[in-house]
């Protein structure tokens, strides 16, 4: 039996952010807005998402944060997880409490479908970012998180990143799935 591999499958290293507290009654829809615009636009001019080309990463908006998947750069997530962290501090520095951004990052590698969605955008669908989501989901304020998938590939280009990838915990996923290991920066 030949197995045949769909069309729509990918590989990917998933960077899943969202805003930590966007969504709190006391804050005015306006502040939730302009959190978002400035989170877009921090992302835009990081250097590890800019030097990717449109044909190697996915972008897919979440509300208050987005997914993107680096189809042949397995750095991506870290890369651009540790730049955003210093953009964003840099940013905070001049803001009030309530305009800060704060956020966390969930980040896996693995398979995904890249489907349309009802208005024929591209949207993802599969372990690779499913992951990569309830990993974010587990953190609080400026956690980075990763599987160790990821952990365990990025040890392997470099020991550099000993320096940086550090273990945390086992958890156990939603829906009674697997247990996994997780690592943050």
């Amino acid at each position: 039996m030949v197995l045949k591999i769909p069309n729509n499958l990918i590989h990917a290293a998933f960077f899943f952010v969202d805003i930590v507290g966007l969504s709190s009654p006391v804050m005015s829809t306006n502040t939730q807005t302009v959190k978002i615009t400035m989170l877009n636009k921090i992302i835009g001019d990081c250097e590890a998402f800019k030097s990717v080309s449109k044909d190697e990463k996915l972008v897919l908006p979440t509300g208050d944060g987005m997914a993107i998947g680096f189809l042949n750069y397995l750095e991506g997530p870290l890369q651009l997880s540790k730049e955003l962290h210093e953009k964003l501090k840099k940013y905070n520095e001049d803001q009030s409490e309530m305009d800060k951004i704060f956020i966390r990052i969930g980040c896996h590698s693995g398979n995904t479908f890249v489907v349309d969605d009802v208005n024929g955008n591209k949207n993802f669908w599969g372990p690779g970012f499913i992951l990569a989501k309830r990993i974010m989901d587990i953190g609080n304020a400026n956690h980075i998180l990763m599987s160790s998938s990821v952990a365990e590939s990025l040890l392997e280009l470099s020991g550099d990143f000993k320096k940086i990838i550090h273990p945390l915990h086992d958890y156990k996923i939603k829906h009674g799935g697997c247990t996994f290991s997780l690592f943050y920066i």
